[in-house]
């Protein structure tokens, strides 16, 4: 049987990831791994072992390395084969990079452990807007971390109606909502008053972004397998989706309706023991510090 593949993919405006994406690559080659580079960067470290990430699925590579930060393993996310992707292993070299489980001072030893086996694998749900036309839906990307329904203007509110699993549930005036997945729970959804949501629970969540106050629209988390529906009402204003950060669909007209529902497909992520709520507080929730333990009330 053919032996496995491993990727590599990076950002491109980083003359930093890219050196380590080099370093990475000569690492795995000494190791006696088949290595290929995604299509863009190949040419900056071996051009005649690129490969698209289309191309990419779990029978072909046993896992990708994504040297950047978030956005570059939503990106990855979006462009990988969908259906049987391999597994992620993100490795930060930007900022806060949540999805990320290595860095430039841990990779090798990282690397190491995962060619040992020594890993877990945690599995996330993605999720899948569709645009409802009169002769059907329109599917549009899958969304690893959020589906952003927004209005075309900044200025001007969105009044949209919202059904779940076909069941009236609100009707508001709001900037947009998000429908995120619970590994996009510590995204946007958190800045705009979300939950989070560990990323092994199957299910979504809605998020209104400045409801109207009479509306009594809240964060709400449904399963996974529940549709949610949003028509545009307000006349004369469009609306926009945002997949991700990623993809913009702009010019949904007015009572335009956008389905949400549970993706065919899902991620991989390469985790270590305990990692979830490590990453968490470290990188998310932070913690009380100058504080003397046997701080108490004055009596």
């Amino acid at each position: 049987m053919e032996k496995k593949s491993i990727a590599l993919a990076c950002r491109m405006d980083s003359e930093k990831a890219i050196k380590l994406t080099r370093r990475i690559f000569e690492f795995l080659v000494q190791k006696g791994e088949v290595v290929y580079l995604e299509t863009r960067i190949a040419p900056k470290i071996f051009p005649h072992n690129g490969m698209d990430l289309g191309e990419m699925n779990a029978e072909n590579i046993k896992f990708i390395v994504i040297v950047g930060g978030d956005g570059s393993i939503l990106r990855v996310a979006k462009n990988l084969f969908q259906q049987n992707p391999p597994p992620l292993l993100g490795v930060n070299v930007g900022s806060i990079g949540f999805l990320d489980e290595s860095n430039g001072r841990t990779i090798f030893k990282d690397l190491t452990k995962v060619l040992n086996g020594e890993y877990t694998l945690e599995i996330c749900s993605k999720i899948t807007a569709y645009i409802v036309k009169n002769s059907g839906e329109i599917q549009l990307s899958n969304a690893l971390n959020e589906v952003l329904i927004a209005s075309s203007k900044s200025s001007k509110v969105l009044q949209v109606s919202i059904r779940l699993d076909g069941i009236f549930l609100n009707r508001s005036y709001l900037d947009g909502i998000i429908i995120s997945t619970p590994t996009g729970s510590t995204a946007y959804n958190l800045s705009a008053g979300g939950a989070i949501v560990n990323p092994i629970m199957e299910s979504m969540q809605l998020t209104p972004l400045n409801s109207f106050a009479g509306s009594g629209l809240k964060p709400i988390i449904v399963p996974i397998d529940s549709e949610i529906e949003i028509q545009l009402l307000r006349p004369r204003l469009d609306g926009k989706i945002v997949i991700d950060g990623q993809q913009i669909i702009k010019s949904i007209a007015p009572n335009t309706k956008i389905r949400v529902r549970k993706a065919k497909s899902k991620n991989k992520f390469i985790r270590f023991s305990g990692s979830y709520y490590t990453r968490l507080r470290k990188k998310i929730i932070g913690t009380v510090r100058r504080v003397p333990i046997d701080d108490s009330p004055e009596e």
